[in-house]
């Protein structure tokens, strides 16, 4: 017999000590033999151990508990049923568990989350090894808090699914959106469905960081078209005297850069949003929001689809912001607000962009999220 087992066997007597500082020291001695010579150890007498362990636990102090809960996270051979108390304690007991231990499983971690606190559930999202099931579980059973710190880890494997599920709860939660975007495995597709509720900043970073994959979308495309082509309920365009005009210059090819232009100067706005929407491809409604959005990278993407010049865009954007589609002509465009835009344009490449319009036409989830934002800018003019 070695002299761990006899030391081990001497404390199994002590063990029916029932005071509870003896339990105490009886508990530290144990889990040092266990830590210090755990090579040296049998599978029995690791067995032992374990098990004198895990009825000691609830009678030590919370200190003891928590140092042995900082040296078993880091184990790769630490008692299973051990670790399992531990992470179930009270938090601070639990999270050094929750966050580093690999003896801990994956069904060891659903039951957590299905049965502990919220804090439990805030300490696995700091894991580097969550599967999809766990961020499925967190999410369904965790709160905005949760949720969010789940997005930050990038290390989290999120499904698709839910990563969908997360980009519409960012229209209800700010703080989403900006962590959502930083994730190197955001779909494009889902990235640009947040470009019409996220800030200008963001929108660029949109635009700048998500290219929209040039087969996939030509696949949709040709689907979106064959179901155009059978749906007789689409109605035709013309329900306007401006949609007729604007229908009549391009049939007679004068639907141009110049013409859309002097048409905004002459503040024909429903004539401009008609013939836009003929050379664009987009509903007049989803222009009439581009004309009314404070911010006007999505009037620069189109632009730049269609290959404005520089000039022109300019134009477009000054006569379609305050101080030009605006009659109230107190509310002068700053000159910044210029610079920004124009720097944006001068940015985006036409081949982008137009990967981009295509995009938009064919998501009919935007339309929603568009009449979403004329509501909430239409509440900011009733303000003004």
């Amino acid at each position: 017999m070695s002299e761990t087992s006899i030391d081990i066997n001497t404390l199994m007597s002590l063990s029916r000590d029932k005071s509870k500082a003896a339990r105490s020291q009886l508990f530290e001695d144990i889990s040092g033999i266990f830590l210090e010579e755990e090579e040296r150890l049998s599978q029995q007498e690791r067995a032992h151990i374990s098990d004198i362990m895990s009825k000691l636990i609830k009678d030590v102090e919370l200190t003891i508990r928590i140092a042995l809960s900082e040296k078993l996270s880091t184990s790769n051979t630490a008692p299973v049923e051990l670790v399992s108390l531990l992470a179930n304690d009270e938090i601070d007991v639990a999270r050094p568990i929750l966050v580093k231990s690999r003896v801990l499983l994956e069904k060891d971690l659903l039951e957590v989350i299905e049965f502990r606190t919220k804090e439990h559930l805030l300490a696995i999202t700091e894991r580097d090894d969550i599967s999809p099931l766990i961020s499925d579980m967190l999410i369904e059973y965790g709160d905005d808090d949760i949720m969010e710190e789940l997005i930050k880890n990038k290390d989290a494997q999120i499904s698709r699914e839910a990563m969908a599920l997360l980009v519409e709860e960012s229209k209800r939660v700010d703080s989403f959106q900006e962590p959502l975007l930083a994730r190197y495995d955001m779909p494009a597709e889902l990235a640009y469905k947040m470009f019409w509720w996220v800030s200008a900043a963001l929108r660029r970073h949109i635009l700048a960081n998500f290219k929209i994959d040039p087969v996939e979308l030509d696949q949709t495309l040709a689907h979106s078209a064959k179901e155009l082509i059978e749906d007789e309920q689409v109605p035709d365009f013309g329900e306007t005297h401006a949609d007729r005009l604007a229908a009549h210059m391009a049939s007679k090819n004068e639907l141009n850069e110049r013409s859309l232009i002097q048409i905004l100067r002459s503040r024909q706005i429903r004539l401009f949003l008609s013939g836009f929407a003929i050379v664009s491809g987009l509903d007049t409604r989803t222009l009439s929001r581009f004309v009314y959005d404070k911010n006007a990278e999505a009037m620069a993407v189109v632009c730049k689809a269609l290959g404005f010049e520089r000039n022109s865009f300019s134009a477009v954007y000054l006569l379609t912001r305050r101080g030009g589609a605006s009659t109230d002509q107190t509310k002068m465009m700053k000159p910044a607000e210029l610079e920004v835009i124009m720097e944006f344009y001068d940015s985006l490449s036409q081949y982008d962009a137009k990967a981009i319009l295509a995009h938009w036409k064919l998501d009919t989830a935007y339309t929603s999220a568009v009449e979403e934002l004329d509501e909430q800018l239409g509440s900011q003019r009733a303000s003004i």
